[in-house]
């Protein structure tokens, strides 16, 4: 792999951490208190709370059973039939909600204001070509098309052309890769035999970042501790500083070398990532230091002991690591030292703001100057911007769940074309005009199936492609791009991050469930919103398989301190 960027220091800085070759730090052991200690809300526990109980900590395999959906089917004589279909994935009806203010953990339902559905978008029908033709002709709610709007008219015209594009791209999908997805696949093998070769040099940075990850631990176990809840902006770690305590007095060259080491292991890694059940996701942080070890705090350590108890989670961090909050260079050091310490179970995502322009703009450039001085400072966010430039794009979950930061976009690509890409993919690659679509996996936002209803300012059509406000690249996409875009690469559902929705939970379901939104910083922006993060876990009799027959989707949420304090954006 070569040498670290500061070979001495490194060297020095580690010298008394080995006996021979192997680091004498575990990154987990039995005798640290804060990873040995469950989190508040247990992932695998089959949760017994209400708004007056405290939470339970009773630790069960969920019984998670896979939802039927009943499905109209029409035989030639026009008589109609139920059959029933296994949905792959499925949203759990409840999701947990933590409250850093009360200390309190309740389950809840999920609430119509998550929940965004077009009229009559519940119906099912029928996968089978046979039976296809006659639900189109005659769906359960037909109307003659001389009682319809002219609006309604093009609603059922898309909705027909939608299933059967779903349909078609069922038919058509293919797993079969590609010749240069297999090139790119034997050079990155190729290149992690090369890394094999220097393990002593890498098992030195190794065992730096797995300290500091024991020092996130301990940090966050004292976060879930204080008495009172606050905004993250009014918080403050210690008297020396949440750089110091997480990354020792030479936290500079910590996190140089945190930097150079996982920019050359991301890019060993495939741009399209892939992560094992269970898993949990987590949406935008934007440095926002507190909120992330609150989350650690409430439902998992990455690592710990309840952890790995069962089968180990994997974390997908879906974008927009900094900038905009008080303690950018904190999380993105301690992601690192997570990404260097367990490269196959933590996977980092590319998000808009991993983006020189969007860094200089938004706060992440000068925070680097402010607190590491003019000279290290614009060394190490070099650094880390080369890091950036090799994180992947998406990240499959289970082999059916994928996630991208923004969106589909227009959905004409498929994860094919992904597999393909060649990185470092830096401000010239992403601003020319063949990886407009790959701008868009950073950029694009779906639209919300009932947001005529919602809001009157917001008119206009909820299907198709259309311009965002957000730039001139970015489009805007329909629940027909989502339905058909995971019909034709074999996935049940996507999950983007990239907005925070003002008094919102953290998380919405749209596009006839096949869209899940999560956002992780809390009041972001004023927003008092929730934050957010989605746990993924095999259903009954799949738990230990890399690819379950059906998944399950809970949203675990940390609440606003702003809604706490009774205060609405």
């Amino acid at each position: 792999m070569g040498a670290c960027p500061c070979q001495k220091c490194c060297e020095s800085a580690d010298r008394g951490s080995y006996f021979g070759d192997e680091p004498v730090v575990p990154i987990f052991g039995d005798d640290f208190e804060a990873l040995s200690m469950p989190p508040v809300v247990p992932s695998r526990s089959v949760h017994d709370l209400s708004p007056s109980t405290p939470t339970s900590r009773a630790s069960k395999t969920p019984k998670i059973s896979p939802r039927i959906s009943h499905v109209e089917v029409c035989s030639e004589d026009g008589a109609s039939s139920r059959m029933e279909k296994q949905d792959p994935v499925v949203m759990e009806a409840e999701f947990d909600f933590y409250d850093p203010l009360s200390k309190r953990a309740q389950v809840m339902p999920l609430v119509a204001e998550v929940q965004h559905h077009r009229p009559g978008a519940r119906q099912h029908f029928s996968n089978n070509p046979a039976d296809f033709g006659h639900q189109l002709l005659a769906p359960p709610d037909f109307q003659p098309s001389e009682a319809l709007t002219p609006k309604s008219r093009a609603r059922n015209e898309v909705e027909v052309v939608t299933r059967w594009g779903v349909l078609s791209g069922k038919l058509i999908f293919s797993k079969v890769l590609t010749l240069t997805t297999m090139s790119s696949i034997f050079v990155v093998r190729a290149q992690q035999v090369r890394l094999e070769k220097n393990s002593r040099v890498w098992r030195r940075i190794e065992a730096r970042a797995r300290r500091a990850v024991s020092q996130a631990a301990s940090l966050a176990a004292r976060v879930v501790k204080e008495r009172s809840d606050m905004y993250h902006g009014e918080w403050r770690c210690s008297e020396g500083g949440a750089l110091s305590e997480l990354f020792t007095s030479e936290y500079v060259d910590t996190l140089m070398i945190l930097a150079k080491a996982s920019a050359k292991l991301l890019a060993l890694q495939p741009v399209l990532a892939e992560a094992n059940v269970p898993c949990r996701i987590f949406g935008d942080i934007h440095g926002q230091l507190r909120d992330l070890l609150l989350f650690f705090a409430a439902f998992g350590f990455p690592g710990s002991t309840e952890d790995s108890a069962d089968d180990e989670m994997s974390y997908v961090f879906n974008g927009d690591f900094v900038d905009r909050g008080a303690h950018s260079l904190e999380v993105i050091g301690i992601l690192l030292a997570l990404k260097v310490s367990m490269p196959d179970r933590v996977w980092l995502v590319r998000g808009n703001h991993e983006d020189r322009t969007m860094n200089a703009r938004y706060g992440f450039l000068e925070e680097c100057e402010l607190r590491l001085g003019n000279n290290f400072g614009r060394k190490t966010y070099d650094l880390l911007q080369n890091a950036f430039d090799q994180l992947p794009l998406a990240c499959v979950v289970g082999g059916k769940i994928l996630c991208v930061h923004g969106g589909v976009g227009d959905g004409r690509w498929d994860l094919n074309d992904l597999r393909a890409l060649r990185r470092p993919l830096g401000q010239q690659e992403l601003g020319c005009a063949k990886l407009r679509w790959v701008n868009n996996i950073l950029w694009s936002d779906p639209i919300e199936d009932d947001r005529e209803e919602r809001s009157q300012e917001e008119s206009g059509p909820v299907f198709g492609v259309h311009e965002s406000p957000r730039n001139t690249t970015a489009v805007l996409f329909g629940w027909d791009v989502t339905k058909t875009f995971c019909a034709r690469n074999g996935l049940a559902m996507v999950v983007r991050s990239h907005q925070s929705k003002k008094n919102g939970h953290g998380f919405d379901l749209m596009h006839d469930e096949t869209l899940v939104r999560v956002f992780s910083a809390r009041d972001y922006e004023g927003h008092c919103n929730d934050g957010a993060v989605l746990l993924v876990r095999p259903g009954e009799g799949s738990l230990g398989c890399e690819r379950p027959s059906f998944m399950s989707v809970r949203a675990q949420v940390l609440g606003s301190y702003a809604k706490a304090q009774g205060l609405v954006a």
